[in-house]
């Protein structure tokens, strides 16, 4: 009969061991409580793999997924967290170790971090757990719940005068992009990635695996402005991005918030590319008078959820609230 495994005790550490598939577990000190966790393990094979792997490991193969399932973007994200985070807990750390204290203090030493910063630094460690669960690597996670701070939504809205300002200063190859996500209400992300490829006439339609979500293809409507500037960059870059720096080099997230940061810092105020876009939005339901369905398929969106959102931004408007109050009252009164 093959010899079946138990609990040794080593002098040198001082602590309990077994050895499971070649590999020894470490059991801890207490002897009961070793002996508790050997049972366990053997009754449990899904908690050996757990003991086993390490962190380190399991990133690799993660990574790996998304390199070939997700697109650049978010496996560069992935990349740049994920370093970060094994590189405080060590390569040597088993998935079994893990606990919600490890992710609080890696926040903790990245103090620079935003509250948006680190919660998608932790969700991103947290969706490679559930991934590994997802794949069967693991029957269950050790961090099922996690505390993360909340997401602070973008909002910035630009008075008119405020955009003028920012016109005014904006210098060189900046000032078509600000100008391009004001006028149609792109993301910033579209902008950047917008090639002459994808413009059709007075449409920009980006095909669905190219689109936010990848399920359906986005059309962007450019209005005579608009068409003006992807014409004559289009005309300039008829290949690859048509944004381009004043290196000639296509704009990068990175890139573009520098750029912000130091108009910013000359205008006064924070100036930052989502703001065109938020702003779009509030022009269009307060001067323009688009209603939220349409606005919500102009700006992308399936549903008016995100466009009732950005009506918090009217109450910055109390002109537009008065005269939505005396239209309330005269249609209460026509009927």
């Amino acid at each position: 009969m093959p010899r079946q495994p138990k609990p040794f005790f080593r002098k040198q550490t001082k602590s309990w061991y077994c050895s499971i598939g070649g590999r020894q577990i470490s059991l801890g000190k207490d002897r009961d409580a070793a002996h508790q966790k050997f049972h366990e393990l053997m009754t449990d094979r899904d908690a050996v793999t757990s003991e086993l792997v390490t962190l380190y490991d399991l990133s690799q193969s993660y990574l790996d997924w998304c390199n070939a399932n997700r697109k650049k973007t978010t496996y560069d994200k992935h990349v740049l967290y994920l370093k970060s985070f094994i590189a405080h807990v060590g390569n040597r750390m088993k998935i079994a170790q893990l606990k919600q204290h490890h992710l609080t203090k890696w926040r903790d030493a990245n103090a620079s971090w935003s509250d948006n910063s680190a919660h998608d630094a932790i969700s991103i460690v947290q969706r490679m757990i559930n991934w590994a669960v997802e794949e069967n690597y693991l029957l269950r996670s050790p961090i099922p719940k996690v505390k993360k701070p909340r997401r602070k939504r973008r909002d910035v809205v630009y008075t008119d005068n405020q955009w003028n300002t920012i016109v005014a200063t904006a210098r060189g190859p900046i000032l078509d992009v600000l100008n391009f996500l004001y006028v149609t209400g792109s993301r910033p992300r579209e902008a950047r990635c917008l090639e002459l490829k994808h413009v059709h006439n007075d449409l920009v339609i980006y095909p669905a695996d190219e689109s936010k979500g990848e399920t359906d293809p986005r059309v962007i409507y450019l209005p005579a402005e608009a068409k003006n500037i992807v014409d004559r960059l289009g005309a300039a870059h008829p290949e690859g991005p048509i944004f381009r720096n004043t290196r000639n080099n296509p704009w990068t997230k990175n890139a573009i918030k520098c750029a912000l940061t130091r108009i910013s810092k000359k205008v006064g105020f924070r100036v930052i590319a989502y703001g065109a876009r938020h702003s779009y939005a509030t022009n269009a339901l307060t001067q323009g008078g688009v209603d939220p369905v349409s606005l919500a398929h102009l700006m992308g969106h399936k549903d008016t959820a995100m466009v009732s959102r950005v009506y918090s931004h009217i109450a910055k408007n109390p002109n537009f609230l008065r005269e939505q109050a005396e239209k309330a009252v005269r249609r209460k009164s026509a009927g």
